[in-house]
């Protein structure tokens, strides 16, 4: 059995744009796992706020370089590591571009292929580069000021790092929209989109 790290934001962890948390069920992670069925054991690691490699000064503990390793000591030996971050990372008191955020992904890459005590073998890495931001609506209008056109860039972005690094890489801006009750949160549709896109993905992945 395959053990398959989904690392990522509140677009993994299953915030909805209602608020509060999707059930179970209702997250892409967790689709993804029942559409695998037995052979593999998908976990959802996501983490609302997290960033590819930023401190954030109003909520401790989202750089996800930081704790990428952390991560796959807990949950190792991990097969397959899905990176879906950059989203907060367009935040706008961080100042950060697409080509920041997708840099801030190759740091994860780099501390995930470092040698570890426990001698783990190195996982696949699948890069994921989140859906674009639409309008934003309430207070993230204000926290995204001007990320809605960085947004569009991190699929060529991420692509390039994705390939420099021998990664695989999907776009979900392709594949799927956020909803537009907020313009950043995956609706239900959008989780199931994701999770039948990265199905066959995935499976091709452990093929041969």
């Amino acid at each position: 059995m395959a053990t398959i790290l989904c690392y990522g934001d509140s677009l993994t962890w299953g915030g909805s744009p209602y608020g509060g948390r999707f059930p179970p069920h209702c997250r892409w992670p967790e689709i993804l796992n029942e559409l695998l069925g037995n052979h593999h054991n998908v976990i959802n690691f996501g983490l609302p706020g997290r960033t590819t490699m930023w401190d954030d000064p109003f909520n401790e503990g989202r750089n996800g370089a930081k704790y990428v390793n952390s991560a796959m000591e807990i949950f190792g030996p991990v097969d397959l590591l899905i990176v879906m971050l950059g989203t907060n990372d367009l935040k706008r008191y961080f100042n950060a571009s697409a080509y920041e955020a997708a840099k801030g992904v190759e740091q994860i890459i780099k501390k995930v292929r470092q040698p570890n005590e426990h001698e783990f073998p190195t996982p696949k890495i699948l890069i994921v580069a989140p859906p674009t931001i639409l309008s934003p609506k309430g207070e993230a209008a204000e926290v995204f000021k001007g990320g809605v056109e960085k947004s569009r860039d991190l699929h060529q972005a991420y692509q390039k790092v994705a390939i420099k690094n021998d990664c695989l890489f999907v776009n979900a801006a392709g594949l799927l929209q956020p909803s537009v009750q907020d313009g950043v949160h995956l609706d239900t549709d959008g989780n199931s989109l994701l999770a039948s896109a990265l199905c066959s993905i995935v499976s091709d992945s452990f093929k041969g």
